[in-house]
């Protein structure tokens, strides 16, 4: 009988010990169950990650156009616009010399359609659903489907907003980015005279989807869709990177 008293005695602290071990085990698979689904939740501070994206979105922000759920049903009368982007991104790109593209008589250059639309597909991951003048409150780019050309006038843009990216959220290849949209010609100075960063005119959701690298190895990505932030969530699950 002392025997087994002793054998008890000895063995008081297995129960909760294995109660522990069990707990610990169902909280591992629990969390390996959510990094599976949704992937590792962390928030970091990026500030290389947040200038990168505002390089990219700089032309789309400073164009402003109307949002859309998705690139691959946005609404046809979002078609300008989009094309507008493509258009002054063509004007302002690096490679794009007095001599690149011939003029008409009017001194318009004449930017070929095949152009714009891997401009499009650089931007939005698709061809434009269409081909249409662009209409502008000073002048037009005006589509010629003969000479199936862009006609457009050598001019200077006025860039209304700036983005900036003050949270990334990731899931997979998709990357959501919270954008204030800051007004250039709203400037502000503190009270000793220095400048400081307008307050945003709006802030909006704009989803990335990664299209494959560069040569350089650097991630491209494509606009999926651009949304009003209000009564928006982020979707759950994500990596926070902000």
């Amino acid at each position: 009988m002392a025997e087994m008293r002793r054998r008890r005695r000895s063995h008081k602290w297995a129960f909760p010990l294995g109660m522990v071990l069990v707990a610990l085990a169902v909280v591992g698979i629990v969390s390996l169950a959510r990094m599976a689904a949704g992937g590792i939740q962390a928030r970091i501070d990026n500030p290389e990650a947040k200038k990168k994206y505002e390089a990219f979105l700089a032309n789309i922000v400073v164009h402003d156009p109307d949002p859309f759920d998705s690139i691959e049903r946005v609404p046809d009368k979002n078609v300008p616009q989009l094309l507008d982007i493509c258009l002054w991104s063509i004007l302002q790109s690096e490679d794009n010399t007095p001599d690149q593209f011939s003029m008409d008589d009017d001194g318009r250059m004449q930017v070929p359609k095949a152009r714009v639309e891997q401009a499009f597909q650089d931007y939005f991951g698709i061809l434009p659903p269409r081909h249409a003048t662009v209409e502008g409150a000073d002048f037009d780019f005006v589509y010629d489907p003969a000479k199936e050309v862009y006609l457009v006038p050598i001019t200077a843009a006025i860039r209304m907003y700036s983005p900036k990216v003050t949270e990334i959220n990731k899931t997979g290849g998709s990357i959501e980015l919270k954008v204030d949209y800051l007004a250039n010609n709203d400037f502000e100075v503190d009270e000793r005279g220095r400048a400081k960063e307008p307050a945003p005119a709006k802030t909006m959701l704009i989803v990335l989807f990664e299209r494959g690298k560069d040569n350089k190895g650097d991630m491209l990505y494509h606009v999926g869709s651009i949304r009003q932030v209000a009564g928006l969530d982020a979707a759950p699950g994500v990596t926070v990177i902000g």
